[in-house]
């Protein structure tokens, strides 16, 4: 049976990660304390007084500023008292309640991401969150599965670059994929297994060093097809989960179809299609985007200055053209 190895939350989007032995979690609610804090990035549309959720393009995040990885930051979700440090040097300690601090936290991350064309700005959700996506979902890595990347691409992966909820271990490779549509117990919580979760440019950042030296999204899907590792979680029952739990799952049927043969570059070789380099969404002319009012046969150039990535938000010049699934990006 799979067990439970790793449990993980992230206070504050892009920053660390901070394990947690166990936590109690409710029913149709997310991972408590979970990217509950923010950046807003410099002109974005984002109220830092009273902050909603909003594409992850529009705030300081790993997918586009690497370097927030230089640094090892924590925080104390009861106090709110936060610190960072780089290497073994403690270089910011802070309260976030005191609004005079936050600006110097603001100021920090500032130089941390000179690129920024001004201090990013803190929000926190009051009665929600800055996940990815707006529903209360919760993520999880099969090791499994990562393993098997690592045999077939010939490469160590830290598992951490996912930035998952959940870490389990003791199920087949691709498993987790099997069980989409059904429910799987871990501890005492119940949980639906909602749909497959598709990664973006902020795996490729080392976790230990903070430098961009993989294209995991790439290499997913110049292999497979796709760019999916690990899937969403929706609460049914809450409960009571800690390190060590047996995950219950079904029975797999079939063999997963998730691992298919490796797809040839011509399949995807053709032109017209324009890449994000932050979360590797593709536009193609000959489609174009239908649920954005785009017509087939819309070229990119044609596309208005202001349009943004309709998945993650980054700006239209974030976009490349992609030449096909043998093309880094």
């Amino acid at each position: 049976m799979p067990v439970l190895r790793g449990l993980y939350r992230y206070p504050i989007k892009g920053l660390s990660p901070q394990p947690v032995p166990g936590t109690e979690l409710e029913a149709g609610r997310p991972f408590p304390h979970d990217r509950i804090f923010a950046f807003a990035r410099p002109g974005s549309p984002i109220d830092p007084e009273a902050p909603t959720w909003a594409k992850k393009g529009l705030f300081v995040m790993l997918m586009l500023d690497e370097a927030l990885a230089r640094v090892r930051t924590h925080l104390d979700t009861d106090t709110l008292a936060f610190t960072a440090n780089e290497g073994n040097r403690q270089v910011l300690a802070a309260d976030l309640t005191d609004p005079r601090q936050v600006a110097e936290v603001e100021a920090f991350f500032h130089r941390l991401v000179p690129k920024l064309r001004a201090a990013p700005r803190l929000g926190r959700a009051r009665d929600g969150h800055f996940m990815d996506k707006p529903d209360n979902v919760l993520s999880l890595i099969n090791l499994a599965t990562v393993r098997s990347l690592e045999e077939r691409w010939g490469y160590v992966i830290d598992p951490l670059r996912f930035r998952a909820n959940f870490y389990i271990d003791g199920a087949r490779p691709w498993e987790e994929f099997d069980w989409i549509g059904a429910d799987i117990n871990i501890g005492d919580a119940a949980f639906r297994v909602d749909r497959r979760n598709g990664r973006c440019g902020a795996t490729n950042v080392n976790p230990a060093s903070g430098q961009r030296d993989l294209d995991l999204p790439g290499s997913l899907r110049a292999s497979f097809g796709h760019k999916d590792l690990g899937v969403y979680l929706v609460v049914r029952d809450g409960g009571k989960v800690v390190i060590g739990d047996p995950v219950a799952a079904p029975q797999a049927v079939s063999v997963s179809s998730a691992d298919p043969p490796p797809l040839s570059a011509s399949a995807h070789s053709g032109q017209g299609r324009f890449i994000c380099r932050g979360c590797y969404f593709i536009y193609e002319e000959l489609a174009g985007l239908a649920q954005a009012g785009i017509e087939p046969g819309t070229s990119f150039a044609a596309l208005p200055a202001e349009w943004r990535c309709p998945d993650c938000g980054t700006e239209k010049g974030t976009f490349r053209p992609y030449v096909g699934l043998t093309s880094g990006i």
